[in-house]
């Protein structure tokens, strides 16, 4: 029984995208070298696909992704441009682009996420299969990465918080400022966020008419806000004592609390506002069910009513062939 995996094509389309290493829970096997090497494969690998990370979070045995895939694949110029942005020092004869076929394919592949996937961890496995004391061999992934399909207007936000909360939640540290296997602890560290065009344009849109005018350095600020209230209430101190911290909006219900692990950010089909998810439950799952579908709603960490107005399709578990 395997997890059934929607896409919506659509449209621009956020995920969360996640996998872990096979084996127990306990095998950690990620070091430092190892983490490096995943996020650089990672940054690399966004010469080539259109795919626009927004968070990328590796921890000792998983990671979590937070993506826009775009609708329409690239034109030809950007297609060849990014090519030879990848390959182009491998000396790899080019395809050739007089083929509409060909550019047709290279234009799908590059906004694939499946693609962006596969082709990110399978360069990681070999190399953590080349690199280790004793060359191993196989697998390293426990099963096909799951995603979850996130609407831009309400659960993006969330979602990156939820993410970059990682360490916080694992209790590796107590600010994820303080993590630089995540793109937050790298843009805490360096002033650099190696994905800002992608979060600045992406969560400006999230803001609506409040960001206005906003400067890409105020929209970081602001999330950068956020993120220091919740992991200063979860160090215990008060609204006064990091009221300073920015003017950021209140904690959604999922992540009020970022100690437990939310499964809904890793084991729903989709979340956002009920019609979102209805709506898109309908399209991509079932039409039938879908107006009766029972949903699961954000919380209070008490078990209080809905806050954040979130709520999740969840997963369901098809047979696949």
């Amino acid at each position: 029984m395997r997890s059934a995996r929607i896409r919506y094509d659509r449209e621009l389309c956020y995920y969360h995208l996640l996998n872990r290493v096979a084996g127990e829970r306990s095998f950690f096997p990620f070091g430092d070298v190892e983490k490096e090497q995943f996020f650089r494969l990672a940054l690399h690998l966004t010469k080539l696909y259109t795919v626009e990370l927004l968070s990328l979070v590796v921890m000792s045995n998983h990671y979590h992704i937070v993506c826009a895939a775009p609708t329409a694949p690239p034109g030809k110029e950007e297609i060849q441009r990014r090519w030879r942005a990848y390959y182009g020092e491998k000396k790899i004869i080019e395809p050739n682009w007089d083929d509409p076929d060909v550019v047709a394919a290279w234009g799908a592949r590059m906004r694939d996420i499946a693609c962006f996937l596969k082709d990110l961890q399978q360069r990681y496995t070999s190399w953590f299969n080349r690199t280790r004391p004793t060359r191993r061999r196989g697998t390293l992934w426990a099963d096909r990465y799951k995603n979850v399909i996130l609407e831009g207007e309400t659960a993006l936000w969330d979602c990156i918080r939820y993410v970059e909360m990682n360490p916080v939640r694992a209790r590796i540290c107590a600010d994820p400022a303080e993590y630089r296997f995540s793109t937050w602890g790298r843009f805490a560290g360096s002033g650099r966020h190696p994905f800002r065009a992608n979060v600045v344009r992406h969560l400006r849109r999230y803001l609506g008419e409040r960001a206005r005018g906003w400067t890409g350095t105020r929209v970081l600020a602001e999330l950068n806000a956020d993120m220091a209230r919740v992991a200063a209430s979860e160090r215990g101190e008060t609204e006064e004592t990091f009221a300073a911290e920015g003017a950021g909006r209140k904690a959604p219900a999922f992540v009020l609390t970022v100690r437990r692990r939310v499964r809904y950010w890793s084991d729903g089909a989709i979340i956002g506002s009920k019609l979102f998810v209805r709506n898109l439950g309908a399209e991509l799952i079932n039409r039938e069910r879908a107006p009766k579908k029972r949903l699961a709603r954000s919380r209070s960490p008490g078990g209080g009513g809905t806050l954040g107005g979130l709520y999740s399709w969840r997963l369901l578990r098809v047979d696949v062939q």
